[in-house]
């Protein structure tokens, strides 16, 4: 694109539209008075020190985003990029307009001169970036360790429930105590009958009895193993009242004999 009036003299024009006696009178002077400071001082910002090739020719390249981004931070320089995108100047024109000091040009001047190449080490200790956004992601589990501690607290009995338990202590016995003491007696009976008259003629227990009908009607009684279970019950009792029988026997005559005994 041709223009009429040279590049320079278009930006100082944007940059100063009316100058003041304290504006530089030409982009020139602005340029050494501001724009090199400020290049300067990225420079240094950006390697550190000077003392290598690449911070003395750093490059910087005014059409690259990230350049002007860097630059951006100075006020000389962020009106002057300001300037550009009003003039619409294309990449061409910026980077035949911009021959300084730091500049993309100043670099390429140099490696022409020197028959050199200037590498440039920014990020080198970047790896490639791999995009995994689109990778499944694994979900990590947390495992979380919690201490409890539980505390149990005896909670004394109280005088009145101990007194209502006193007035019916047959609730903490079985309900089919008095039953089952009713046909094991019975039992042991019918084992100690000496005929078959005298052990029929033992009445059976009239609630045994209506239990034992109505198991049978349902089907839920064995007759057989019932009696056997009861015969086999009723012999053990009698063999452990003999016993009884027969131990306080032997205790009493002991006794008398003490008594005969001469003083």
């Amino acid at each position: 694109m041709h223009r009429k009036n040279p590049i320079s003299v278009l930006v100082y024009n944007a940059l100063f539209p009316t100058p003041s006696p304290t504006d530089p009178p030409s982009f020139s002077a602005h340029l050494s008075k501001n724009l090199v400071g400020e290049v300067r001082i990225e420079t240094a910002n950006f390697y550190g020190s000077l003392d290598t090739i690449e911070a003395r020719y750093p490059g910087l390249n005014y059409a690259f985003a990230p350049h002007r981004k860097r630059l951006g931070r100075f006020p000389h320089h962020r009106r002057l990029f300001e300037a550009f995108d009003r003039l619409g100047l294309t990449e061409a024109e910026i980077q035949g307009f911009c021959r300084w000091e730091g500049t993309l040009w100043a670099r390429e001047r140099y490696e022409r001169d020197e028959g050199v190449s200037v590498v440039d080490t920014t990020g080198v200790e970047i790896g490639e970036w791999v995009d995994r956004r689109r990778q499944p992601k694994i979900a990590q589990g947390i495992n979380v360790k919690t201490d409890i501690e539980v505390e149990i607290e005896e909670v004394p009995t109280s005088g009145a429930a101990v007194a209502a338990h006193s007035r019916h202590p047959h609730l903490s016995s079985s309900v089919g105590f008095s039953l089952n003491a009713r046909l094991l007696h019975a039992a042991a009976l019918r084992e100690q009958a000496n005929d078959l008259s005298s052990a029929t003629n033992i009445p059976m227990d009239p609630e045994w009895e209506q239990y034992l009908k109505e198991a049978q009607e349902r089907g839920e009684l064995n007759i057989d193993a019932t009696r056997e279970a009861l015969r086999s019950m009723a012999g053990q009792i009698a063999q452990l009242h003999q016993t009884q029988v027969d131990a306080e026997g032997s205790g009493s005559v002991g006794v008398d004999r003490q008594a005969a005994a001469p003083a």
